[in-house]
């Protein structure tokens, strides 16, 4: 997400989603805002889902999961030319496509060139053509490359 569209949506939810939990909660103990039981169960598990989205982008628009991806292929580029001097010089520049490839499945990612920002320059050091091996960080970074 945008940074600058998540400080503008992050305390708006916040409110309403902590406001919901109240509202859920506050019913189980006879403060009654709402008029039933089953409408204070689905305020309860809105403001749940609310806030555990927040949590996410809060999480994910630090240095998580794609933004993870981009330093993890940033240091790979250096490990791999560092290695391979030689290879910028024009000796074999696949050596160095190979090293950095191999420092991302290393550091737990794998190469996938379905997105299309990958299918634009499909190289080793574009991060849009990784994807995460860990089923829950890939699920985050492809929900997060689904708005790129």
């Amino acid at each position: 997400m945008n940074q600058d569209l998540a400080v503008f949506i992050v305390p708006f939810a916040l409110v309403i989603g902590g406001s919901l939990l109240a509202l859920g909660g506050l019913y189980f103990i006879n403060i009654r805002y709402v008029s039933s039981a089953p409408r204070a169960m689905a305020a309860l598990v809105a403001g749940a889902v609310i806030i555990g989205v927040l949590e996410i982008i809060l999480y994910g628009s630090a240095v998580s999961f794609f933004k993870a991806q981009q330093v993890q292929t940033s240091a790979c580029e250096l490990a791999g030319e560092s290695a391979h001097p030689e290879a910028r010089r024009g000796a074999d520049p696949t050596v160095i496509h190979k090293a950095i490839t191999a420092c991302m499945i290393e550091a737990g990612y794998e190469w996938d060139g379905k997105h299309r920002h990958c299918g634009d320059a499909p190289i080793a050091t574009n991060p849009f053509c990784y994807l995460p091996i860990d089923s829950m960080d890939r699920t985050i970074t492809n929900i997060q490359l689904s708005f790129e």
